[in-house]
């Protein structure tokens, strides 16, 4: 880190909402542990409601690594917990399939010490198995990786930044990371890593994502009252993006073809959630 080489080394705090975790977390965990970065601590908000057994397995998993801790329901609550216990003069959340690349912590610092920014993007990178997993990591390659707009979100910012602006909004489900983002930009610059981290998608299902897009319906409505030019941007089925890099889906037509197909019905699963969760 020549850059600051010469300065102290501020604390950061990778903060992390779990549910459920153990098939991803013992990963995530010494991802964060084998940073090149050197002062790093870890805090785990883990949710309220799961199965005893399998909860006490994660939690062992966890506390080998770092301070945990339970709250919830949802992830706004959780992410609001670990920004609350943060002992570091940065915070970085995560979720709990995500791996970090090694120097993404030291970039981030770096940036945020020499640079006037409110606050870090840090493109992911989609991984797993089958044909919609392709699906998913296209078209957050197009829209995230290759992109600096509407559709990527912060993630690393200082506490005390991330606490003047309110956290998460916990009435938000599904676009708290959006808001959050709007919350951030409202205060300063946001930047964007050169460093990235890979998203485990696990092997997705096509009707799981339609449906939890169903289910973060009930709360957009108010996401599109409190940020309507954001939300209806997000909501177009057919984004910009697409176009921009027609040579990635030229690469691979049947995988493009599923992220018209995917996207559409989320579209279309959200707005009837709009409709009938009034």
């Amino acid at each position: 880190m020549s850059k600051v080489s010469n300065q102290k080394f501020p604390l950061v705090t990778v903060a992390i909402a779990t549910y459920n975790s153990r098939r991803t977390i013992e990963k995530c965990l010494q991802s964060i542990k084998s940073q090149t970065y050197p002062n790093i601590e870890i805090v785990v908000v883990d949710g309220l409601r799961y199965d005893p057994e399998e909860q006490k397995k994660c939690q062992k998993i966890i506390e080998k690594y770092a301070r945990y801790y339970q709250d919830g329901p949802e992830r706004s609550i959780q992410r609001n917990r670990g920004i609350k216990e943060a002992k570091g003069e940065f915070v970085y959340v995560i979720d709990q399939d995500m791996y970090l690349t090694p120097d993404v912590v030291k970039e981030c610092v770096e940036m945020m010490m020499t640079q006037q920014f409110s606050a870090l993007i840090i493109p992911e990178i989609s991984i797993g198995e089958g044909f919609w997993t392709k699906v998913v990591a296209l078209e957050r390659y197009v829209t995230t990786y290759l992109e600096l707009g509407p559709n990527e979100y912060c993630r690393f910012f200082r506490k005390k930044d991330g606490l003047a602006v309110g956290g998460y909004d916990p009435s938000i489900v599904g676009a708290e990371d959006a808001d959050f983002q709007s919350k951030m930009a409202g205060i300063g610059k946001v930047g964007k890593t050169k460093n990235h981290i890979w998203h485990d998608e696990g092997r997705t299902e096509f009707w799981d994502r339609v449906k939890k897009k169903y289910y973060y319906s009930r709360s957009f409505r108010k996401y599109l009252q409190k940020r309507p030019a954001a939300a209806s941007s997000q909501f177009f089925p057919i984004k910009p993006a697409y176009f921009k890099h027609w040579q990635e889906f030229a690469k691979q037509p049947l995988v493009g073809i599923g992220v018209v197909v995917l996207r559409t019905c989320e579209v279309a699963a959200g707005a009837l959630g709009l409709l009938f969760n009034t």
